[in-house]
């Protein structure tokens, strides 16, 4: 059966190579040193790599925001062998809920640094379609980047606008102080440093109103009577020591631990832009509700089994509830044995569902200007924990197998095991079916669904059309022809199971534009168990599924797919079925609606090329039919 291999076992080497090779045509300055057919080379045919600036990580105190590393001072873990330990992982062979001396390091600090959050503005993906959506409105283009920047590079822009420093005033930004910048956060190392310490842990109680999203939290300001104030889990903070060191005082805040801290930037409404006027027509989109999803299930606040995002994805398989350490070392780097433990423990690993970003960033750790903060290995080894991690999301079922003289028949039920839709977020993401079927000798009667080696799917090549891709369509175009509609039974090849979220617009025409998205052509997206279809926000409905009956029925999560498939006369039973949820973050679709002059959409062409978000296993079934 055709499974691609993880890009971390594969592609790391050849990219390595590839990027030398790239260094060394680009730097020769011999033109003899190069072969070519005689023609000149398509500057448009030329792989462009990322260019970013080494970023600092050793930065000074800015308002009320703080580098990392100076929070890593003492939120580090303790020295190997040193006794006791803190913020080391258990040796299971001594005790599961102490940290052992020679544990591998799990303190917030290292953890964090190789986490998506601490890359959030890195991320060549998120900076390749900001500047696409402000090229595509570019008299909103300061608007639009002062918005995305709210959540991507929070210190930084959170500072511009408290002290009204670094902000540019234009015709494309309505705001009245002015609009915080991409380019002025490339100079910045509070920008760089993504989602960072003092950004998380000083955002206000206000959260848990519950209306909070789209990044209106509240960071108080140098003149606030609550300023520098770190909120953290944990009642009865032991006070002096953060605050003779970095002049912050710790505090209880019950929202650290609450989903609605989460909320304040992952459940996202954006404006709709007329198609037609490309104006903004005063309603919004919900381009992700993760929060919303959960808060409709049974994992949500009043669901039999309530579950916050942070016990979800701020957590280890290593790390049992009943873990005990020390959060943080003295000023000269040792543990006090009179310092409280604390449990539970919240690695700050904080995993989800980017790998792609992950091995990006392994891949290019130069390029991207993390060489000086982050070792090889660190990203790859954060992968991997999200790989283990997506694995849990979803179950795969079988069931009514049966086989008679022309035809292959059974049910495929796919069981949500998260908290929010499968998939969920950002509207790139999607997850299907491959299934493959064989006959006793080894002769393949039935593949449908298995990835090529870039990952795409062979009916990505219609969707990725010209016709399919153009920002704005033609009068009635049909967009029926542009993405896989629902599945209940599938017959041939052709019909591959897809469960994703297709944006439309305010003319009804599919688009892969965040700004345009004004409904949902499709979302089948498997809803989380305990989520009732009838009654949960208009935002939240699933759309394209009407003719489903079993589709989260008994709101249970789950979908089931009937497989009717015709058996050549000379298959030799028994039969063997093997079926994949794949998911994927980025699908092919959004990676060729990014077009535009900025570098940073060339770069993410680029990188795209040599490492394609890759085809991550959810779960799989292996069956035999007799």
């Amino acid at each position: 059966m055709k499974i691609p291999l993880s890009k971390g076992e594969v592609l790391r080497p050849f990219v390595a190579l590839t990027v030398l090779f790239l260094a060394a045509c680009s730097d020769s300055n011999d033109p003899g040193g190069s072969v070519t057919d005689g023609t000149d080379p398509d500057p448009g045919d030329e792989t462009v790599l990322p260019s970013l600036t080494t970023q600092i990580e050793h930065w000074s105190k800015t308002g009320v925001f703080l580098a990392a590393a100076d929070c890593g001072q003492c939120h580090s873990a303790s020295a190997t062998g040193e006794s006791p330990a803190a913020m080391r992982m258990p040796d299971p062979l001594i005790s599961e809920n102490q940290p052992s001396p020679q544990g591998a390091d799990i303190s917030p600090f290292y953890d964090w640094k190789s986490s998506v959050m601490a890359n959030a503005f890195t991320d060549p993906y998120f900076r390749a379609t900001m500047m696409h959506e402000a090229e595509t409105f570019p008299h909103l283009e300061g608007l639009i980047e002062d918005t995305c920047l709210t959540c991507h590079s929070p210190m930084a822009r959170t500072h511009a606008h408290q002290t009204g420093v670094s902000l540019e005033q234009d015709d494309s930004c309505p705001l009245e102080d002015g609009c915080y910048r991409a380019e002025q956060a490339m100079a910045d190392p509070h920008a760089r440093e993504g989602i960072s310490c003092t950004a998380c842990h000083q955002i206000t109680d206000s959260v848990l109103s519950g209306d909070i999203n789209s990044g209106n939290y509240e960071i108080a300001d140098a003149d606030h009577p609550d300023a520098f104030t770190i909120f953290g889990p944990y009642q009865n903070p032991v006070g002096r020591a953060m605050q003779d060191r970095v002049g912050y005082e710790p505090r209880f805040g019950q929202h650290m631990s609450d989903s609605t801290h989460c909320a304040s930037c992952h459940e996202l409404f954006t404006p709709t832009i007329d198609m037609e006027t490309d104006q903004p027509n005063g309603e919004v989109f919900p381009e992700q509700a993760p929060y919303t999803e959960w808060v409709n299930s049974d994992f949500g606040p009043d669901g039999g089994t309530t579950t916050s995002c942070q016990q979800c994805h701020m957590a280890r398989p290593e790390i049992s509830e009943n873990y005990l350490t020390r959060i943080a070392l003295t000023s000269n780097g040792t543990v006090n044995p009179n310092w409280p433990e604390r449990q539970p423990y919240f690695p700050h690993v904080m995993v989800g569902g980017n790998t792609w970003l992950l091995d990006t960033l392994e891949l290019f750790r130069e390029e991207l200007g993390r060489a000086e903060i982050n070792k090889e290995g660190e990203f790859a080894d954060t992968a991997e924990l999200t790989r283990d991690f997506l694995k849990t999301a979803a179950d795969l079922v079988p069931s009514a197998q049966n086989l008679s003289a022309n035809e292959l028949a059974f049910d495929l039920t796919i069981q949500n095991n998260t908290g929010h839709k499968l998939p969920t977020s950002f509207p790139s993401r999607r997850v299907w079916v491959a299934t493959q079927v064989t006959d006793s000798d080894g002769v393949v009667i039935f593949s449908s669904g298995f990835p090529d080696e870039n990952y795409h799917l062979a009916s990505d090549a219609q969707y990725t059309s010209a016709e399919c891709m153009a920002p704005k369509k033609p009068e009635s175009f049909d967009s029926s022809d542009c993405y896989q509609s629902h599945v209940t039974q599938v017959n041939s090849p052709g019909d591959i199971p897809v469960y994703e979220l297709v944006l439309g617009s305010t003319t009804d025409a599919i688009t892969h534009i965040l700004l345009y998205a004004s409904e949902s052509l499709k979302d089948n997206r498997i809803p989380p168990r305990g989520f009732d279809s009838t009654t949960v926000p208009e935002t939240a409905k699933p759309a394209g599924v009407d003719d489903d009956t079993d589709f989260n029925l008994n709101n249970s999560g789950q979908d089931t797919i009937a497989y009717r498939l015709t058996v050549p006369e000379a298959a030799v039973p028994p039969l063997t079925v093997e079926t994949t949820l794949y998911y994927q973050s980025i699908r092919p679709t959004f990676i060729e609606g990014l077009h535009g002059d900025h570098p940073w959409i060339d770069e993410f062409h680029g990188v795209v090329t040599l490492n394609p978000p890759p085809a991550e296993v959810l779960a799989s079934a292996t069956f035999q039919v007799q």
